[in-house]
């Protein structure tokens, strides 16, 4: 049986903190470890690449305790409110 996990690299924040960037997949299947990137990682101040495996998060998972679509829709609704009117423009 095969498991998938994401490949994941931290990243400092510029308040201090961090976040986790995913760059590829990794299959587990009978013993061998297949990776995928889809991105390299960079190395940090020291030199080094650290990459860490994650199980994967659930399509909706958002670590805001909000939904993807509902972050989506705010985004929308903020660009509509922040178009200006066409008959405002001067030229």
């Amino acid at each position: 049986m095969s498991s998938r996990r994401d490949i994941m690299v931290p990243r400092k924040k510029k308040d201090g903190g961090t976040y986790w960037v995913k760059i590829g997949t990794a299959w587990d299947n009978d013993g061998k470890t297949q990776l995928v990137f889809d991105a390299l990682p960079i190395p940090d101040a020291d030199g080094r690449c650290v990459a860490n495996l994650f199980e994967p998060r659930e399509q909706g998972d958002n670590p805001r305790g909000r939904s993807a679509a509902a972050d989506r829709d705010t985004a929308r609704s903020r660009s509509r409110d922040d178009d200006v009117d066409a008959d405002s423009i001067p030229f």
